[in-house]
């Protein structure tokens, strides 16, 4: 949305391919359907408590090291997580009900960490912003679709001006789930402008 110089932002980061790292949660199948729900609400928007997240994370390849990860945003293990530069950014913005928990990773031999600290994101904000009708490159998913799945997903290649929202989208907080989109996460122009320069 712009106008004037109000505007937010959208991205796919929660979607992008580019962005996943090969870690397992730690007990994760003796936990495998409270972490498959975890992951679930997360990213709709869900406000979870701490214990619904990993603490540990192993890598999953034997023959290879995992250096200090950049960028510091990405999906791991099933958890959206951010570094620790990154989840200081967002410390100083409104998360509403979400909330960053910390997540020890470790190499594939369980006892080597990974060079860096790291944290769970939690998103914990809802807003249906996004007014459909007016986001023409808003898309139907061509896949079949389960009960409670969000009706639209982003376009291959986002643009200015692409998803039209209400005027609540420039309410805090500044970072939020639409659940009428799929794997949207939108951020207020503040928020998106600092996390562009990391």
């Amino acid at each position: 949305m712009s106008k004037a110089n109000e505007t937010v932002w959208v991205s796919d980061s929660m979607g992008d391919t580019r962005l996943i790292k090969a870690f397992t949660p730690a007990n994760f199948e003796q936990a495998k359907d409270r972490l498959l729900q975890a992951m679930r609400l997360n990213e709709k928007g869900v406000a979870l408590p701490a214990d619904h997240f990993p603490k540990e994370m192993y890598f999953n390849y034997r023959d290879k090291k995992v250096k200090r990860i950049n960028p510091g945003f990405f999906y791991g293990g099933g958890f959206h997580c951010v570094s620790a530069a990154f989840a200081d950014v967002l410390r100083r913005f409104d998360l509403g009900k979400g909330a960053l928990y910390p997540v020890e990773l470790f190499q594939h031999d369980r006892e080597t960490p990974v060079e860096g600290e790291y944290f769970c994101i939690n998103f914990g904000n809802q807003k249906q912003a996004a007014v459909p009708e007016y986001s023409p490159k808003l898309m139907k998913p061509s896949y079949p679709q389960k009960e409670g799945e969000p009706p639209w997903i982003l376009p291959a290649v986002l643009e200015n001006n692409d998803i039209t929202v209400t005027k609540s989208a420039l309410e805090k907080p500044d970072l939020w789930v639409d659940p009428q989109i799929r794997e949207s996460l939108f951020l207020s122009d503040p928020l998106a402008k600092v996390s562009m320069s990391i």
